[in-house]
């Protein structure tokens, strides 16, 4: 059975500065983070201030979810940066064994190299991403946005996707850096 993300607090983050399309972004790590499971949906994402930054989001599970294909018995889906899962007839897990064994997690790619071979992960593929994840302050003109990852495996709803700069990406024993 795989293990659960592995996080660690960032201590004196230095920022990381993009220039795109007119935006200013920075980005701030928050935690180090390894997320290792099996993937069970991508949605890439074309359009949008944060596509500029994330152009797709990998819902993953792990722990019992992943055991045994777990996973599986679940439909997973995703639509406008959130994920979701359903199932027909008995639940096969509780809710809360669904919630702190998956997570949508967007992809801010520290490369086009990464986000090409982030933006290639099928479902059924067993990766490992590795980087940080962030809050984002943007900038276009008078327009400002944020963005903050959620620090939690337990949360729902608004604000408990993770955004992950991801350093690297390893996947059917290639390794992405």
């Amino acid at each position: 059975m795989s293990a659960p993300p592995e996080q660690t607090a960032v201590t004196d983050p230095e920022p990381i500065r993009i220039e795109d399309g007119g935006w200013t972004f920075t980005i701030t790590p928050l935690a180090s983070y390894v997320l290792r499971g099996v993937v069970v949906s991508r949605e890439n994402y074309r359009w949008g201030w944060n596509a500029r930054l994330s152009p797709c989001d990998v819902a993953m599970a792990w722990g019992e979810l992943e055991a045994g294909a777990g996973w599986r018995r679940l439909d997973w889906s995703q639509d406008g940066r959130w994920y979701f899962w359903r199932w027909h007839g008995t639940p096969p897990f509780a809710n809360a064994v669904v919630v702190g064994n998956s997570s949508n997690t967007h992809i801010v790619p520290a490369d086009s190299n990464l986000a090409r071979a982030a933006r290639s992960l099928s479902e059924g593929d067993v990766a490992e991403l590795s980087g940080e994840l962030v809050a984002i302050e943007g900038r276009n003109g008078g327009e400002t946005v944020s963005w903050r990852s959620s620090l939690s495996r337990h949360d729902t709803g608004d604000g408990s996707c993770e955004i992950l700069y991801l350093r690297r990406l390893r996947v059917a024993g290639k390794v992405y850096e």
